[in-house]
């Protein structure tokens, strides 16, 4: 987006308001400029060149976390997602920094690299060295320890076609992602055991990269571009049916971008439909189920799924049109912000009193695992997935 579409784009924007109640930024700080008319006045500013990077408007413009949930209460349709990755690039252009941030990006966008990084780490995670790593690091990384604590440290399922159990001579494209491989492996393999149990073939291309979510929101648009044109080139080759993804950031960003020449059916859906069709009914799960709905999922975060699971209550999580703070990298970029967001989904976990808790997307069960770890909870992070493939009968 040149800065002329970017500032015919914000010139939808009337400055009516009814966005601000959406904005959780807006709601914790109370500041115009964290609101998403404020910073839409600062993105116009920034455009047409009146103000220069550096001024103060990336301070804001970093605090937003790109949920998006002003997009539903604009009656004028202001597309502000794009937006905000437009300025954000813009930024990057006209001031060069932030090596720090793309080093960090590119290491989670690169599997076999941070499954080395990984298996270093792993041995010293809860000891002295990695208490005294955590005070060198700049005060926006310091959950980096933290959250390194969840890393697998083994080596991303391999790239190959894994037969069905029962043949049936369907073939679909599995999506697994790049920082998925490290710290949702159960996610993978349980997608992939379910979608062969189902009488699916299923592709791992060696050739399959990241979606280019986090680095399109973080301002390094032609590195999102070359992955997306990876992944066109690798399903264009495909003989795959589908491509099916688990996470529900990287659907989004998929589909958004035309990045597969496949269509792309996120697995919630597909199980959906598979259990709307006839499979055997799953084995009862006598127990309270919380779901949290991402800000990347169009849909009901799995509830009509999991509603399929005999005795289990299911619970949608108070406030659940409010993001949960992960929102990509801004976990890591701002961490006082993303943990009172957070801590205010971990009380309202608490309050549905729910033993299970279940997300669709990577970085939320990432942010979930962390607090509920810090507060000394038992509480289960899943997918909708996983516990469908626990329910699954037989």
């Amino acid at each position: 987006m040149t800065p002329e579409e970017l500032l015919t784009e914000a010139d939808r924007c009337v400055k009516c308001g009814l966005c601000l109640p959406e904005c959780p930024t807006y709601r914790l700080l109370a500041h115009e400029a964290d609101s998403p008319r404020g910073r839409i006045s600062l993105m116009q500013a920034l455009a047409a060149g009146e103000i220069d990077p550096g001024t103060g408007i990336e301070i804001h413009l970093d605090r937003c976390l790109g949920c998006r949930s002003c997009e539903t209460a604009c009656p004028s349709g202001v597309r502000y997602g794009l937006l905000l990755d437009a300025s954000r690039n813009l930024i990057a252009r006209r001031k060069p920094g932030g090596s720090g941030l793309r080093w960090l990006l590119t290491l989670l966008a690169e599997p076999r690299r941070l499954a080395l990084v990984s298996r270093i780490y792993r041995p010293f995670r809860r000891g002295k060295i990695a208490r005294w790593a955590s005070t060198l690091l700049p005060r926006r990384y310091k959950r980096l320890p933290a959250l390194g604590r969840q890393l697998a440290g083994t080596p991303a399922l391999p790239a190959g076609l894994y037969p069905a159990d029962q043949p049936k001579g369907r073939l679909v494209q599995l999506f697994t992602g790049c920082v998925a491989s490290q710290v949702d492996q159960p996610l993978i393999d349980a997608g992939l055991a379910l979608l062969r149990r189902l009488g699916y073939a299923v592709e791992i291309p060696q050739t399959q990269c990241c979606c280019g979510a986090m680095h399109r929101h973080n301002g390094a648009e032609e590195q999102a571009e070359r992955y997306c044109e990876t992944n066109r080139k690798q399903t264009a080759k495909s003989r795959a049916q589908a491509l099916i993804t688990l996470a529900s950031a990287c659907e989004l960003e998929l589909c958004e971008q035309q990045a597969s020449n496949l269509p792309v059916v996120g697995i919630t859906d597909l199980l959906l439909t598979q259990l709307d069709g006839g499979i055997p009914s799953l084995k009862p799960y006598p127990g309270r189920v919380a779901v949290h709905l991402p800000c990347s999922c169009h849909g009901d975060g799995g509830v009509a799924l999991l509603q399929k699971i005999p005795q289990a209550e299911i619970i949608p999580l108070a406030e659940n049109g409010l993001c949960c703070g992960a929102a990509g990298s801004y976990l890591l970029t701002q961490p006082e912000l993303s943990r009172r967001l957070g801590r205010a989904k971990i009380e309202q976990l608490l309050a549905s009193r729910a033993d299970i808790l279940i997300t669709s997307n990577t970085g939320c069960a990432l942010q979930f695992r962390q607090l509920l770890e810090e507060a000394g909870l038992d509480t289960r992070v899943m997918h909708p997935a996983e516990l469908i493939h626990r329910q699954w009968p037989g």
